[in-house]
């Protein structure tokens, strides 16, 4: 069998099963109480266990709609919040984005205003019911840097007892969902039925409708909801949306499955708790709500609004950068779901480059993009130079085998580091310089920053030799911050004279904006202290310019590319030309998104707002006339009344949109509607063999090879004798399955509940 992946799909089914208790110990009625009794009996009384426990997706449903509400705390949450989401960037677009866009029109203040009045008047029956409706307003924004961490969202979990494929029968046919199972059955040429109704109704309505509470574009959505080789790197696992469902999302208690040749399987869906997450006081709803939403919130008094006052604080020193955490997982010398063995590697499991094997291929180089991020087991601190010093090695071994064809493979790329797209983007192209324009939404709060941070002396920010390391830190956070007008360019990279020429302020689609900026990408001190990475430039490095012809470079999507990867990708395609193949996506003969991911430019988490807001404050460095009004509308001044003030970490927003150059609407790329060149769907083959899906790749891109919509045009042959084969030493791809081995798609149950925990909504 060529899919060496069953073991994934049984072992979810066998440790949910096999942990689910007969009955109950106790004689509690009360349905969190069970899950308590049943809990300690399976672990032995200890909660804090690293073992997960399962039990019936109907006893976690009763639980959480048992859950009981504070209504007064209910609304005190929605206010505070409301001061952070004041600085998500795409509010004015959401409420009244362009025609083409391809979701409804949604207020998000307006509709938190609307859950606040419910709120008061008592009109949600639990703390899951507000949870519930407070995460889809969000998860409308379809942002995936527009994140909360609602306390009922991460206290129970469900999944479906098996897993889910969508293959098309030759890449351009309309694909079909299976079960893994049957699809692995399929590769050894069985027939097999393809999966027409999910409890009754149309498979591809259900798809599509739990897609929604994805926080990506309609296509990408659908390929997440698929066992995938593309998730592995990123989540430790195969797993799909369909199997793993968006937290605060109710499957039911079963999952029915209809087949086209009229047979039915029936799956008992299941619920879990993690460890940590859950304690042996929760005996009914209100000891539920308590345990998880209002007791963590009240450990850490509220400080209410912070006067202003001499005394010294020390902010995250990286408090305007999103960190990077490296994983668990053991340095191996191939990537989780992509067997094959790479010229070069990076420790970190971001980034690996590969060439194909076999007389066809043998001018073909393919760079797999996992992430901008470390997935692997290095240090954090040297993964941008690991990533960097990765993709110079692997154009070097490009160089030496006379390779002249380059995939780039962007399939499950989140995001991460975003320097690195420009540094990648500069290898490839040395004489483009990389546009990146941006502009942030200024409400009121932001206004107050930037005429605190524009009335500091530029000598109180600038670094000394005999600073201390508060004084450093101090001195850093401020002078990276994004209000501080000095950390941008103006597009043409010259230096801002002030707040007022940063926020004129810049009206567009009845919003306030800054003007368009660039990073200073030039600046050694900023690029070292944002992402820890002084960005590739030519002039000050001798290396060969440009390793591939703009024609004989093409990206490879699944559509999941986000965050710095739409950074990179824009880069590559508005800047240099270059083309792009979407795999996958929902069953239809029509465009779709290369870049289905959030386009935004710069995540912020809501911790990092608290910190500039306390620090202006405490420091005394906000106008004394702007004292009230910044008390008044600074966020972070008062712990948010529900959930525990350490998740504020995990809430996120879009700080600046990504404006493309040209661009007289000013339009953020988030709302822009760019189709790939050629869209393919996923066979047997391509779905479960990487290597397989770059030579599909290869072949549309210079083979004329049919797309299911679009298509990219051929190249003249080049000149180049396009014949290496690897002569300097390095491995190439092997494609027989003895190469693969038996463990090449190995899933452990405890990374596929960490990734479904660290899900945001």
């Amino acid at each position: 069998m060529r899919w060496q992946f069953l073991a994934a799909s049984f072992l979810v089914r066998d440790v949910l099963s096999a942990s689910l208790p007969n009955t109950p110990t106790t004689n509690t009625t009360e349905p969190c109480g069970l899950i308590t009794s049943q809990a300690l009996e399976f672990l032995n009384g200890n909660l804090s266990t690293s073992n997960f426990f399962y039990f019936d997706a109907r006893l976690g449903i009763s639980c959480l709609e048992s859950s009981t509400i504070n209504s007064d705390l209910a609304v005190s949450f929605i206010a505070e919040l409301s001061k952070y989401v004041e600085f998500q960037s795409t509010l004015s677009y959401l409420k009244d984005p362009p025609s083409d866009y391809q979701y409804p029109p949604v207020d998000i203040l307006g509709g938190l205003s609307d859950i606040s009045t419910k709120a008061a008047a008592g009109g949600f029956s639990g703390q899951y019911a507000f949870d519930q409706a407070l995460a889809q307003l969000l998860t409308s924004a379809h942002d995936g840097h527009f994140a909360s961490r609602l306390c009922t969202a991460i206290s129970v979990f469900f999944a479906r007892p098996v897993d889910f494929i969508s293959l098309s029968v030759d890449g351009v046919q309309l694909p079909l969902v299976y079960t893994l199972e049957d699809a692995d059955a399929m590769t050894d040429n069985f027939t097999v039925s393809n999966i027409v109704a999910i409890n009754g109704q149309n498979v591809t309505a259900v798809i599509e409708s739990e897609a929604l509470f994805v926080v990506s574009d309609p296509d990408a959505a659908y390929n997440s909801m698929f066992w995938s080789t593309a998730t592995a790197p990123i989540n430790g696992n195969f797993t799909g949306g369909l199997t793993l469902p968006q937290v605060n999302f109710n499957l039911g208690p079963y999952t029915n499955l209809t087949f086209a040749n009229g047979t039915h399987k029936s799956y008992l869906n299941q619920a879990f708790i993690v460890p940590n997450r859950w304690s042996e006081n929760i005996v009914d709803g209100e000891s539920f709500t308590n345990e998880l939403c209002v007791g963590p919130a009240q450990s850490t008094a509220a400080s209410g609004a912070v006067p202003t006052s001499s005394a010294t604080v020390t902010p995250n020193p990286t408090s305007a950068v999103p960190s990077t955490t490296a994983s668990t997982v053991p340095n191996q010398p191939t990537i989780l779901g992509h067997p094959e063995t790479p010229v070069v590697k990076d420790l970190n499991n971001a980034v690996a480059g590969y060439f194909l094997n076999g007389t066809e291929y043998n001018d073909t180089a393919v760079l797999f993009v996992a992430s901008f991020e470390s997935q692997g087991d290095g240090n954090p601190a040297d993964f941008a130079a690991t990533f960097s010093n990765a993709t110079q090695d692997f154009f070097a071994a490009v160089k030496a085998a006379n390779k002249t064809k380059l995939v780039i493979d962007l399939s499950g790329n989140l995001g991460g580091n975003t320097l690195l797209p420009n540094d990648l983007f500069r290898r490839l192209f040395p004489t483009i310089e990389p546009y990146g324009g941006a502009r942030y939404r200024i409400p009121t709060a932001a206004n107050i920053f930037g005429q605190s941070f524009g009335a500091l002396p530029q000598a109180s920010v600038d670094p000394l030799s005999t600073d201390n390391a508060t004084a450093a830190a101090l001195k850093l956070g401020f002078e990276i911050a994004p209000w501080n007008y000095r950390s941008s360019l103006t597009t043409d990279l010259k230096n801002l004279t002030g707040w007022s020429e940063f926020f004129p302020p810049n009206v567009v689609n009845g919003d306030n904006f800054t003007v368009n900026v660039r990073a200073p990408t030039n600046n050694t001190y900023f690029d070292e202290s944002t992402d820890a990475i002084v960005p590739f430039r030519p002039a000050d490095q001798q290396e060969d310019l440009q390793p591939f012809s703009v024609e004989n470079i093409v990206i490879l999507t699944d559509g999941t590319c986000a965050s710095a990867c739409t950074i990179f990708a824009e880069f590559m395609t508005r800047q240099a030309g270059v083309k792009t193949i979407l795999v996958g996506g929902r069953p239809r003969n029509a465009p779709a998104q290369a870049i289905g991911g959030t386009k935004g430019s710069e995540v912020y988490s809501l911790a990092q707002l608290a910190d500039i807001s306390q620090s202006l404050l405490i420091l005394g460095l906000v106008p004394d006339s702007l004292l009230d009004l910044a008390n008044e509308t600074f966020p972070g001044l008062v712990n948010l009344p529900l959930g525990s003030p350490s998740d504020l970490d995990s809430y996120t927003l879009n700080l600046r949109d990504n404006i493309p150059v040209g661009d007289d609407s000013q339009t953020p790329l988030q709302f822009v509607f760019e189709p790939a060149d050629c869209r393919i769907f996923y066979t047997a083959d391509t779905a479960s063999q990487p290597h397989k899906l770059w030579e599909y790749a290869a072949d549309v891109a210079w083979k004329g090879k049919k797309c299911a919509w679009g298509g990219v045009k051929t190249p003249p042959v080049s000149s180049s004798n396009g014949t290496g084969s690897g002569s300097s030493g390095q491995q190439q791809i092997t494609t027989n399955d003895a190469s693969r081995g038996s463990n090449a798609f190995p899933t452990v149950m405890a990374s596929i509940v960490f990734a479904i925990i660290t899900q945001v909504v």
